[in-house]
């Protein structure tokens, strides 16, 4: 059990927070949540001055969140009344030493003190894939009825930047329902006790599917009032005494679980029908979405809104999607689609270029990030399996440096090192850096190319300008 489990309670608003990476997706969005109840908030970053996150700090500021390097001097200039850190901050951090004394609060637990202290039903959503996509789906859905929805997302959302703000969280006016992602990669998801749990599948990428599976048990256990619950995994579901709606996160009809069939897509999306409920049409991507879709709507179900099927169906549909979740960011000059998505392990590679063949065909060039050498290395067998079913052999697939963010690494195994791996399968596959990657797509003609990756900001940008 991790160390922060015994770590001090977040004190209430107007307390002085600082927040050690505020950079990050998953702090900026709870900073702005804290700003929201009425705290003092700062923070700093590593990445204080990457030109990606320059839109991401302007948010940050407008709403009176103050940003410092992450060297120490912030939290002596701010002097706060508590420090919260996430699991990526290391011991001897200069603001952790800065801070010396000062109650130490984790990501996970402010996330979770701070949504108890709002008057209104949380709705958590858990899964080693899909969860941005699906906590947007959930606020957008229950927007689209017309209920009120606070929001804190790991992405942001399309639908959620009024007045520049960045995103990834939105509040109404007296929300009804508070709707997050929870975090099983540190196991900071048991500090979440949600009236309503979504969970969406098993994979492969911090630690193995056997522990995956306890962790997200005893998630479905702890949740109050219902839960959404993928078929597959119906088995964690023994001994709840809370309503639970199963779905079906393949297409074809499962007994007693809500299903989607007739699948096809089309220039402006996806269509399909969902058994027993009616036809919707999204213009998100990929047969993966039409998953997401039917676990939304199996969530909306379970919590007794009083709406038709019908009204359900269109509320669905009303979702504009999570920036860098395929996200088609431009072309090139001669028509090629840019397509930038956050994938990061292979069952989200593998979701992206599945959708990528599905939409715009073959041959496809196809860049990956590693967002870090030890998800790499416990990855690393599981990628070769699954790209030798994705790759053909007019692809060509390009593997970046590792994305090193500071601090410690074992710096192996390289991008050179598994590409060696790749070709050992007969793969299409390269290591190489950005310039000599553009060089081969300008060189190359291709039905779309797709830049896929986590935590890099740059990387997005650097996709819009190929």
């Amino acid at each position: 059990m991790s160390d922060f489990l015994d770590n001090q309670n977040l004190p209430p608003p107007p307390a002085k927070v600082f927040m050690v990476g505020l950079g990050g997706l998953g702090m900026s969005g709870l900073a702005q949540l804290l700003r929201w109840e009425g705290y003092a908030v700062a923070g700093s970053d590593r990445g204080l001055d990457e030109p990606g996150k320059a839109e991401l700090y302007r948010g940050l500021r407008r709403q009176g969140i103050f940003l410092y390097p992450q060297d120490g001097s912030g939290v002596r200039a701010f002097q706060p009344d508590v420090i919260i850190r996430s699991t990526a901050i290391e011991p001897g951090n200069p603001d952790l030493e800065a801070g010396v004394g000062l109650p130490l609060v984790h990501r996970a637990r402010a996330l979770s003190q701070a949504l108890s202290a709002v008057d209104a039903d949380l709705i958590a959503v858990a899964g080693s894939c899909g969860k941005t996509s699906v906590t947007g789906w959930v606020a957008s859905a229950l927007r689209a009825l017309g209920e009120p929805v606070l929001d804190v997302n790991g992405g942001y959302n399309a639908g959620n930047d009024p007045h520049g703000m960045p995103g990834n969280f939105h509040a109404d006016p007296q929300p009804r329902w508070l709707v997050a992602e929870v975090d099983e990669s540190d196991r900071s998801i048991g500090e979440f006790a949600p009236a309503h749990g979504i969970l969406l599948n098993v994979g492969n990428d911090h630690y193995s599917k056997e522990e995956l599976c306890e962790v997200f048990a005893s998630f479905l256990k702890r949740c109050q009032k219902g839960a959404a619950i993928v078929n597959e995994l119906r088995n964690l579901a023994g001994g709840l005494d809370i309503p639970v709606q199963y779905f079906n996160a393949v297409e074809g009809e499962a007994p007693d679980a809500l299903s989607f069939e007739n699948y096809h897509t089309d220039a402006d999306g996806i269509s399909f029908d969902v058994a027993g409920m009616g036809h919707v049409h999204s213009s998100q991507s990929g047969r993966h979405s039409a998953s997401n879709a039917t676990a939304v709507l199996a969530l909306l179900r379970n919590l007794g809104l009083g709406k038709s099927d019908e009204e359900l169906c269109r509320a669905v549909e009303a979702f504009q999607g999570i920036r860098q979740r395929f996200e088609v960011v431009g072309h090139l000059g001669d028509g090629t689609p840019l397509i930038n998505d956050y994938a990061h392990n292979p069952e989200k590679l593998t979701a992206a270029i599945t959708t990528a063949r599905e939409r715009f065909g073959s041959p496809l060039f196809l860049v990956w990030q590693p967002h870090g050498f030890a998800p790499l290395k416990f990855t690393r067998e599981a990628l070769g399996k699954a790209l030798a079913k994705l790759l053909q052999p007019q692809d060509r697939f390009v593997m970046l440096p590792v994305y090193y963010a500071g601090g410690n690494a074992s710096f192996t195994p390289t991008s050179q090192e598994v590409v060696k791996d790749l070709l050992a399968l007969g793969l299409p596959a390269i290591a190489c850096d950005r310039p000599h990657a553009e060089s081969l797509l300008h060189a190359g003609k291709y039905r779309a190319a797709v830049v896929m990756g986590a935590r890099d900001s740059s990387l997005r940008d650097w996709t819009i300008g190929l």
